[in-house]
């Protein structure tokens, strides 16, 4: 069997690295204080890939699980899985009073792989979200995500300063659009998609993103504000 070449490998590996961990599934409005919330989850990604044989459609599932705690009145943090092997944490501030309807949240967040290719992730943006009555309530997320990833040789052949690194990282632009359905204080049902804008390439990692479209559904167990 012949060697892919790189401009084949280079989506493929993407493809296999973004296959979990990248839904948002959280609105704006934060946890009460002391509270705590789980959230399993599962999402299908979609690639549209150019190789060698031509263009096609490649698709993924992956799950993941988070976890989030209610600081104060206006601010949470949580963690969960990230890309498998890694953790991600992330903090949200509501700048809106936590009864109001209308909540935005500016959020910070980082995610690290340790396994197989390690990877650095930094992420900023924010969530707006509308309780439209107590049991329905849509969000939207735009968040800029920068990756920052352990360089590998395509192939054994080629010198690792074939290609040099810009030191820029692989950059996202993540749009999230989703609703949460409450079903009682304790449980809720969340379903998402989500758009990823790929906005910089650091082409001395031989991996570069791929625009996708992401589909989820989680369940949102613990207490919930209302």
């Amino acid at each position: 069997m012949s060697r892919p070449s790189l401009g084949a490998l280079t989506p493929i590996s993407a493809l296999l690295l973004s296959s979990c961990s990248f839904g948002t599934f959280q609105t704006a409005h934060t946890q009460a204080p002391a509270s705590v919330s789980f959230t399993p989850g599962v999402t299908q990604v979609f690639n549209r890939i150019d190789d060698e044989q031509g263009r096609g459609l490649a698709t993924n599932v992956g799950a993941q699980l988070g976890a989030r705690v209610g600081l104060t009145e206006r601010l949470d943090a949580g963690v969960g899985t990230f890309l498998a092997t890694g953790v991600k944490l992330d903090a949200k501030l509501n700048v809106l009073g936590p009864l109001q309807k209308l909540a935005i949240a500016p959020r910070l967040g980082g995610g690290r792989r340790w396994l197989e290719r390690e990877i650095w992730m930094v992420e900023g943006g924010a969530i707006a979200s509308y309780r439209v009555v107590d049991w329905f309530e849509p969000y939207l997320g735009l968040t800029f995500a920068n990756h920052w990833i352990e360089p590998e040789r395509p192939r054994p052949d080629l010198p690792p300063d074939v290609v040099g690194r810009s030191g820029t990282g692989d950059g996202l632009l993540q749009l999230s659009l989703g609703m949460e359905l409450v079903a009682t204080r304790h449980f809720g049902v969340l379903a998402e998609y989500g758009h990823w804008f790929v906005l910089n390439d650091d082409p001395g990692d031989y991996y570069r993103f791929l625009p996708t479209n992401i589909a989820g559904l989680a369940v949102r167990i613990g207490r919930v504000r209302r």
